[in-house]
């Protein structure tokens, strides 16, 4: 009778020593309060595979096999990771303590990539019902509609940083020939453009959210190619994103794109729609880039959303190699910023200050994007590949440094560099869903360099 009464109120009991025996639901929260003198033993009974996780409130969790605690998360979590059968771990610690253990569904599989990393397959984008350039410009639009956007967007690449992609002003000429001259009446629809992928990029989940979802279209019209652009949209952290003490770590989102690899077609493809139908809203829009070679050279630029049109800045993490290799105070002040952070700069964990960016980047066809001039900096003698680092973190030397700027063309097939960057976003999404914790992302790729 003692056992039973601690299992069931245990804050009246002085036993703190019969471990505590929790059945796990496959799905939802149990909740058990036991008192600890130093340690005590606590019995999971799961019909598993079933994915498990915990948190011990005023103790901490130690001794469960093949779960790693998150570095500088709380050691009174269990990382979420799947149980098989039985199992046991010891909290730690001297007081009352309420354990939560929530069943997480069933065990995720190894991901495919088509399915839990980039969709390029044509029944998903071509749907209208799921996604299209219509839609996208829609949903980004201040009026709903976007068609105003549009042409204060493509009107804009005449302008600004970059200045003369006159083909944009063109196209714009052609769409008011044929739809007239009021953009809030055009139909979006037939628009030459594809969508060439859908993009999981949780691999660039750091300030509180759970990385990008990206959408990426295309220009198929004749002459106003090769124009390529990619929307981006933050995916938010979910509550089982998150451990009770606030460390947001994102094993739910990732757990949730993994289960998409299990679906037959059919689910998957409805699946596709209701992720696109809540997680494509305007709220969670970041920004836009366009890499295109309307003229040559090859241009990249960014967009920030102002109101119903788009303002320029400077390129993320991206050297503005022609300013930075020019002698001056400018010069100057970059290879004083690269000596004092040359460790960061060689594991490419440097944010590059906004000051040293560049607002556009161009590259001929078929070069490779040149690279920052570090002579005269201490650095090098310690770490001569900075300036690749220091390339590798901005798209265009990434892109360019062994393959096409591109990462998916029309034919929505992916670049070499894309195909090897997907299997390196493929191990560390499936690390994260068996309870692993791995290395912190640097800026730019995953793959080995």
């Amino acid at each position: 009778m003692k056992r039973a009464l601690c299992l069931l109120a245990i804050a009246a009991c002085t036993d703190t020593t019969t471990p505590i025996e929790v059945d796990v639901p496959d799905v939802g929260e149990v909740s058990r309060s036991f008192a600890v003198d130093g340690t005590r033993e606590v019995q999971l009974h799961v019909a598993g595979p079933v994915v498990v996780e915990a948190w011990a409130e005023g103790g901490a969790i130690d001794g469960v096999p093949d779960a790693q605690l998150a570095a500088g998360a709380s050691a009174s979590w269990l990382v979420p990771h799947a149980i098989d059968g039985d199992t046991s771990f010891v909290v730690r610690g001297n007081g009352d303590v309420v354990l939560t253990v929530a069943g997480r569904g069933a065990a995720v599989p190894a991901i495919a990539r088509g399915r839990s990393l980039a969709w390029l397959d044509d029944a998903t984008l071509d749907d209208p019902a799921t996604i299209s350039f219509a839609r996208v410009m829609a949903t980004i639009a201040a009026d709903g509609h976007g068609g105003t956007l549009l042409e204060r967007w493509f009107t804009a690449f005449a302008a600004g940083p970059g200045a003369g992609r006159a083909s944009f002003a063109q196209f714009l000429d052609e769409l008011r020939a044929a739809q007239g001259r009021d953009p809030t009446a055009w139909d979006l629809a037939p628009l030459p453009f594809r969508v060439t992928g859908i993009h999981n990029r949780i691999d660039l989940a750091k300030d509180g959210h759970c990385g990008e979802l990206r959408v990426s279209i295309a220009s198929t019209h004749p002459t106003f190619s090769p124009v390529h652009f990619i929307f981006l949209f933050r995916q938010p952290a979910a509550d089982d994103d998150v451990t009770p003490d606030g460390v947001v770590h994102c094993r739910g989102t990732a757990r949730r794109w993994a289960q998409l690899t299990a679906l037959d077609d059919a689910s998957f493809h409805a699946a596709a729609r209701d992720w696109l139908a809540t997680g494509l809203i305007r709220d969670r829009f970041l920004l836009a880039e366009s890499v295109e070679l309307s003229i040559s050279p090859w241009q990249w630029r960014q967009w920030l959303p102002s109101g119903d049109a788009f303002t320029n800045p400077p390129l993320f993490q991206t050297i503005d190699v022609a300013r930075l290799n020019a002698p001056g105070a400018t010069r100057d002040a970059f290879l004083a910023d690269v000596a004092a952070n040359a460790d960061a700069i060689a594991t490419r964990t440097w944010p590059v200050p906004a000051s040293f960016r560049s607002a556009v980047a161009e590259v001929q066809p078929n070069a490779k994007a040149e690279l920052v001039d570090l002579a005269g900096s201490p650095a090098l003698a310690r770490y001569p590949e900075l300036p690749r680092m220091l390339g590798m973190i901005g798209c265009p030397r990434c892109h360019t440094d062994n393959a096409d700027f591109i990462q998916t063309g029309v034919d929505r097939k992916p670049s070499p560099f894309y195909d090897r960057e997907l299997d390196a976003r493929k191990l560390r999404l499936d690390a994260l869903d068996t309870g692993d914790w791995p290395a912190a992302v640097p800026f730019g790729p995953l793959q080995p360099l």
